[in-house]
């Protein structure tokens, strides 16, 4: 069965071509368009072409670097060719400016304006280009997904397939008519399907062994519900869960390299962030005492890791009578918030102090935002796998902090626990600091 090439690519293969782009632009610009009296000319010359590339691999990485915090790599398509050009042009003076600092503090040389300019916009238009090329292509060649699922979880999946904007057709129920089981390969077939989504109790639509062989061997793939609703819509459904999903992630969680790895990357961050943080917090510190008075602080218990608590550190946002009457969920327009903390609360400066608690070993700087012992209670109750959060320390900041709304009530949790899962699950290096880095740009929109 003949199948198109598939050019929708994930976020990974752009980052890795925009890091490949921006390298190559900083690496030739100054070779072949550029003076004999410039910089990075020289430099190639007189210490070798080993230097050079250090300089452009450095001019790669900072292009993706502020490109991942102005949400360069995020799928829109919506965003308009003039939108991401703007977004790719922030991002490639900022690397501009990185190198000319890096090579300066080096080689106590200035490049050129004129090579920045060029090495900037040949960068700039090499990501552009390759994006509308390959964007082009990936809309003319969706691949052609069949859902064997209920009706109800059918319609939720074309939903959520609309609002995210994956590159894939899923056929709808006019477009399929299954007909006799015997027929099932050949209607794939003639229908050039590219994947099938199975889910495990539906056994109604079941595809057996031989089937999924077949299909397999023609070039359709065959995917559990769970495997697709994570590589597109970076969540994982805690109703589609089972046990053999959380015994396979155990191993994975409990690495030693990468939890000391991990700590080390929080323990470095908190470091830099209490320090870079003291004058905003001496100052948020004073605007607290002169708007709301004492106590300046709000200690209050929370869930950790493994179920055990800890205290949480806060800025005081809210006023003293707040939980007068027990524990309450937070609105987004809470009327026990403070009009000054309510501006503390969008930039997050009232998480400032939470740096103490990673140092400590309570929290760390990216994992599932910790609960209240009181709502836990509650919401273990009303979502079954919430307790799965504890798996992994919980952080400042987190996956689902940076891809879901606030969570008010149990249903918006029952979302975001979708999106911890997903962290859960694929918790590495590389996603915690594209966390970060994506915490900064939503830092700058208004957080909450």
């Amino acid at each position: 069965m003949p199948r198109k090439s598939d050019w929708n690519l994930g976020k990974g293969a752009w980052t890795l071509l925009d890091l490949f782009v921006a390298s190559c632009s900083a690496a030739l610009v100054p070779l072949f368009w550029t003076p004999l009296s410039e910089t990075l000319r020289k430099v190639a010359l007189e210490e070798g072409m080993e230097r050079l590339i250090a300089y452009a691999i450095f001019y790669g990485f900072a292009f993706v670097v502020a490109g991942e915090m102005l949400g360069l790599h995020e799928r829109r398509t919506h965003r308009s060719l003039r939108f991401r050009t703007a977004i790719g042009f922030i991002a490639a003076s900022g690397a501009c400016l990185a190198l000319l600092l890096l090579v300066y503090f080096i080689e106590y040389r200035f490049i050129g304006r004129f090579a920045l300019l060029k090495i900037g916009g040949c960068s700039l238009m090499g990501v552009m280009i390759l994006r509308g090329c390959i964007g082009r292509m990936a809309s003319r060649s969706k691949p052609r997904v069949l859902a064997l699922v209920p009706d109800a979880l059918a319609e939720t999946l074309n939903e959520r397939a609309t609002v995210s904007e994956i590159p894939v057709r899923l056929l709808g129920p006019d477009e399929w008519q299954a007909g006799d089981k015997k027929d099932f390969v050949k209607k794939c077939r003639d229908l050039e399907i590219d994947e099938i989504i199975t889910v495990a109790d539906f056994s109604e639509k079941q595809v057996s062994a031989s089937e999924t062989l077949e299909l397999l061997s023609s070039g359709t793939r065959v995917s559990d519900l769970v495997d697709f609703w994570e590589r597109n819509f970076a969540n994982i459904p805690p109703d589609h869960v089972d046990e053999v999903w959380f015994t396979r992630l155990d191993l994975h969680l409990r690495h030693p390299l990468f939890h000391r790895a991990k700590r080390c990357l929080d323990v470095l961050v908190a470091l830099l962030g209490l320090v870079l943080s003291i004058p905003i917090l001496a100052l948020a510190s004073l605007l607290t005492f002169l708007d709301a008075g004492l106590p300046i602080f709000f200690f209050q218990r929370r869930t950790g890791f493994l179920g055990g608590e800890f205290t949480l550190i806060k800025l005081r946002t809210m006023k003293v009578d707040a939980e007068k009457d027990g524990a309450k969920w937070a609105q987004e327009k809470d009327s026990r918030v403070t009009a000054l903390g309510r501006w503390f609360r969008k930039l997050r400066i009232d998480e400032l102090p939470q740096f103490i608690n990673v140092l400590k070993g309570e929290m760390s700087i990216v994992g599932p935002r910790p609960e209240r012992p009181e709502l836990e209670e509650t919401l273990t109750e009303e979502i079954p796998l919430w307790s799965s959060r504890h798996l992994v320390k919980p952080g400042l900041t987190g996956w689902a902090q940076i891809r879901f709304r606030y969570a008010a009530d149990a249903n918006a949790s029952k979302e975001k626990l979708a999106y911890d899962l997903y962290y859960i699950k694929n918790a590495s290096l590389l996603l915690d600091l594209q966390i970060i880095l994506s915490t900064v740009r939503s830092l700058a929109q208004g957080s909450r």
